[in-house]
């Protein structure tokens, strides 16, 4: 996918239009300073409850954006829709208030799971506004409904992202949850090279088939879930 930087660069060199330069660069801005924080205030409110205050000692749980921005994974979002934000801080063995294994599962899927249900925000809003203007529709309405849509999208996209199971994704801890231990040492002593690998598996286009075919059927899934709304 396409970041507004080259969204932008195509406008300059008359291959792109001004629409979908606002619209890309108006849905990675939502991402940036929405999504990405309540991503990361997810895990560490999760964490909270059960026990562990470490992203709470160090500022991490809030909603300001500033707390969470990684200048890197800001710029790949500009490239490529793709990015990441600082990782919360937690420490599983201060989760007293359940097994080390359960708190590690729930406190991971958190992030991911604010993003599906952002998407779904998204998309019932999207659908609120089509059904309140009908047939009615102006040309304003109808660019951020597309923005909307856009939006959720790309947050759905990042869900799935994030769940790819190996460092230092939120995947691979829940699936650390449930390997062996020397499995877990392996992957803990690989991970920089794992990483590189799934990196360049994703810049290289390879994952995107199975990526996009997972995003979208989760598109579908809160497609059908917002069904009484049309």
């Amino acid at each position: 996918m396409k970041g507004p930087i080259f969204e932008l660069f195509d406008l300059i060199t008359g291959r792109g239009d001004l629409i979908t330069v606002v619209i890309s660069f108006f849905s990675v801005f939502v991402i940036i300073f929405v999504v990405f924080p309540i991503h990361e205030c997810a895990h560490a409110l999760v964490a909270k409850r059960l026990g562990d205050d470490t992203a709470e000692l160090q500022g991490r749980l809030t909603l300001n954006p500033l707390r969470h921005i990684d200048p890197m994974g800001a710029l790949a979002m500009c490239l490529c829709n793709i990015g990441w934000a600082k990782p919360t801080p937690v420490d599983i063995r201060k989760c007293h208030k359940t097994s080390m294994r359960t708190a590690n599962v729930l406190v991971s899927i958190a992030g991911p799971l604010s993003n599906i249900l952002l998407s779904l925000l998204f998309i019932i809003v999207e659908k609120l506004l089509m059904m309140g203007v009908g047939e009615n529709i102006t040309t304003t309405v109808y660019y951020v409904i597309v923005a909307l849509n856009y939006t959720a999208q790309i947050n759905i996209y990042l869900a799935v992202f994030n769940l790819i199971p190996v460092p230092p994704f939120d995947g691979y801890h829940v699936l650390a949850s449930f390997l062996p231990a020397k499995a877990v040492v392996f992957m803990e002593r690989n991970g920089r090279i794992i990483y590189w690998v799934v990196f360049f598996l994703i810049i290289t286009r390879v994952l995107s088939v199975p990526l996009g075919i997972a995003a979208d059927g989760v598109y579908w899934l809160l497609d059908k879930l917002t069904f009484f709304l049309g």
